[in-house]
Order: C-alpha cells, then sequence, then structure tokens
C-alpha cells in the first residue's frame, strides 16, 4: 500500500473514532426543557431530582432558603391581614394596627403581573442593545434578570404581627377567606410560623420544597448521575414570557411539561381572565405540535394533585369544562383531565403521564425513578437513531 492509502486508512480511523467519542458523549448526556405555566411545580420536581439524586440539601446551603422562606412567610401575613378587614377582624394590641400598615408598605406582596412587566422592559431594553437569538446570549441576559433583589423581612415585625391574638382569631377563621386568597403554600408557612420565627432557624428539606420563587428568567441545574450527565432547564411560564422558550428547543433529549390539577378551579394570577388549566392545555398543544420538537417526546406532570383531591369534594370539573357530564369522584376526574391532554397531542407522539405532588418525599421518590428509567429509554432510542 503506498504512502497516500495509508494516510487516507489512519484518516479515516480518526473520523471513526471521532464519531464513536461523539456517540457516547451524547449518551451519556441528557437535557431536559421543563415548560408549563407558572406555578404548576417545575422548580419544585428540580429540587425534588437535588434531593435524591444530586448534592442534596446540606446545612450551609439550607440556611440560604431564609430569606425566600421569609418572603412566603410576609406573602402568607398579608393575606391574613387584608382579610381580617374582610371579615372585620380588630387586632387585639391596637398598636399592631399601625405596625401591620408599616409593614404592608416596607414589605408589600410581590405581585406577579407588576414583576413580569418589569422582568420583560428590562429584557426588551437588553434586546435593543444587543438584539441576538442566539441561545447563549439569552441565556446569560435572561438568568441575569430572575435575579430578584428583594429586602429582607423584619422577623421581630414578622413575631409581633403573627402573635397579636386578633391576627390568630382571624386565621383561625381561614375557612372563610375569599376564595383562594391563602394558598397551601401560604398555609404551610404560616402553621410553621413560630418554628421559622426563631434565631436559630435553619430551613427544613420540606421547608425549601414549599418555597415558592417565581422563575421569570431561565436556571439552568446539572446533576451528574452515574455516569451520566443531567442537563435541566427551567424556563419562565409566565404566559408573556413564554416567547422566549423556542430558544431551548433545540438538542434537548425530552421535554417535561408541568400543568397543575387545581388549575381546574384557579385563573392565572397575571391574566385573571384565563382558566388556568385551560391555559395549560393550549399551551401543551402548541408545544406538542411545535415543528421544533417533531421527534422529542413529552413528559407529562399532572401535579398538585393533593390539592386537587381536596377542591374536587366541592367543586365539579365543569367549572372548567362546561361539557363535562361524568361524576365527581376523583377518579373519574382524572381520567378525563388525561384524556384531555392526550387528545391535544400529535397521533405519532408518546406521551408518558405522571398524578404528582412534588412537595411529597417519599411520592416523588418513586415517580422519579420511573421517570429516569424513561429518560434513558428515550435518550438510547435518540442517539441510535442520530
Amino acid at each position: 500500500m503506498n504512502k497516500g492509502g495509508r494516510a487516507a486508512i489512519a484518516r479515516s480511523k480518526s473520523i471513526d473514532q471521532q464519531l464513536d467519542e461523539e456517540r457516547e458523549r451524547r449518551q451519556k448526556e441528557v437535557q431536559l426543557l421543563m415548560l408549563g405555566g407558572a406555578g404548576a411545580g417545575k422548580s419544585t420536581f428540580i429540587k425534588q431530582l437535588r434531593l435524591h439524586y444530586g448534592n442534596h440539601f446540606p446545612e450551609a446551603i439550607c440556611h440560604q432558603w431564609v430569606p425566600q422562606v421569609l418572603h412566603n412567610l410576609t406573602g402568607a401575613l398579608h393575606v391574613v391581614l387584608e382579610q381580617m378587614e374582610v371579615l372585620n377582624i380588630q387586632f387585639d394590641n391596637h398598636l399592631n394596627k399601625q405596625l401591620a400598615v408599616e409593614f404592608q408598605d416596607k414589605f408589600p406582596r410581590m405581585s406577579m403581573e407588576a414583576l413580569v412587566l418589569r422582568f420583560t422592559e428590562e429584557d426588551e431594553s437588553a434586546e435593543r442593545t444587543s438584539p441576538t437569538t442566539c441561545r447563549a446570549d439569552v441565556t446569560r441576559r435572561m438568568t441575569f434578570l430572575d435575579k430578584l433583589q428583594l429586602q429582607a423581612p423584619d422577623v421581630a415585625v414578622l413575631q409581633q404581627l403573627w402573635t397579636d391574638l386578633g391576627v390568630q382569631c382571624c386565621y383561625a377563621r381561614r375557612q372563610k377567606f375569599q376564595r383562594h386568597a391563602l394558598s397551601r403554600t401560604h398555609e404551610y408557612f404560616l402553621d410553621q410560623a413560630d418554628r421559622l420565627l426563631t434565631a436559630d432557624y435553619v430551613p427544613t428539606v420540606q421547608d425549601i420544597l414549599y418555597v415558592h420563587w417565581p422563575t421569570l428568567g431561565v436556571q439552568e441545574h446539572a446533576i451528574a448521575m452515574d455516569s451520566m450527565q443531567f442537563k435541566m432547564i427551567d424556563v419562565a411560564g409566565q404566559k408573556s414570557l413564554r416567547k422566549k422558550w423556542i430558544h431551548f428547543f433545540e438538542g434537548v433529549t425530552a421535554v417535561i411539561f408541568f400543568a397543575s390539577l387545581c388549575g381546574f378551579d384557579e385563573a392565572l394570577e397575571e391574566d385573571p381572565a384565563t382558566n388556568m388549566l385551560q391555559d395549560s392545555l393550549q399551551t401543551f398543544h402548541e408545544v406538542s405540535h411545535s415543528h421544533f420538537l417533531e421527534k422529542t417526546d413529552i413528559i407529562l406532570f399532572l401535579n398538585k394533585k393533593d390539592i386537587f383531591l381536596d377542591r374536587i369534594k366541592t367543586v365539579s370539573l365543569a367549572t372548567c369544562f362546561p361539557s363535562y357530564k361524568g361524576s365527581s369522584s376523583p377518579e373519574v376526574s382524572l381520567r378525563f383531565i388525561k384524556e384531555q391532554f392526550l387528545q391535544n397531542k400529535p397521533g405519532h407522539k408518546q406521551l408518558y403521564i405522571h398524578i404528582s405532588c412534588a412537595v411529597d418525599i417519599n411520592l416523588m421518590r418513586h415517580i422519579l425513578a420511573n421517570v429516569l428509567d424513561i429518560i434513558m429509554e428515550i435518550n438510547l432510542r435518540r442517539t441510535q437513531l442520530q
């Protein structure tokens, strides 16, 4: 064989080796795109992954969640103070009435509408300065804009207001609050308030799972499992920010879509005229039919099962679906909701559905094990086709 022939063979072997290495790298890298409306459970799912398969939540990390816990408690206390006026309940200590006014002025409730507006304005300004549309730039810009700089609530003020007998009386009558005024997260933190307001408080894993903190930009999380690298991309779910999702469609192993089951009886916070579950169905339809995701499998999480099971006892599914004529049993209602999503997917696509409660550690342990098996199967099938 002449010199040229040997060189050609060497180049061919080198190319084959590079292709094998690239194939092996792709087989070991999994990109998961987390989509769905605001508050559907995407961030909580990532916390559960970190708990069961990542670096968990060591105490040093838990300390970092104190400001967010206190902000969630502050939001819950705002609801109680507002409902005191509605129910005409007076403060036991008259000095606390003025303190409450000062507290509400200094630490106002986070308005989703105001936050989204601020974020959108800053993002549009950044786009005018740097109008590139590449994924790296969008990620960098949105991650920067996602940092919410909020003043930490005063623990002493929280304690004084919470221990007022009038405030306690109002919270005891929370069943009379205006519809959906107090969320499950609010109730959790108020029930735990005495523990949260101690000087040596360190958030527990359960506290961290219950923290509600809106993702207004994009957050990327990496977890190594055995020889695999999992990269989760959590993108803002607010209605006006979903146009950014398209930047993250390329190269995704699977889409994990989240919908809140209790949304059948709720409206979007940023758009009160829109039913939350109907919005999820429409968004799911758009995502699953996107030509950019033609060959991408979707895993669907119908989340907040615990709240749904409580609410379906007193509210008919016809609230969301006027044509629904089925019984009010949880099983029948869940089956109907699942069918609505199945009808909104392309016929050729497999849809993996999980009914979940993202704050339930034991339940999520089993669901995650099953989901990871599905993802590994999807990734293997995907790499074999490349």
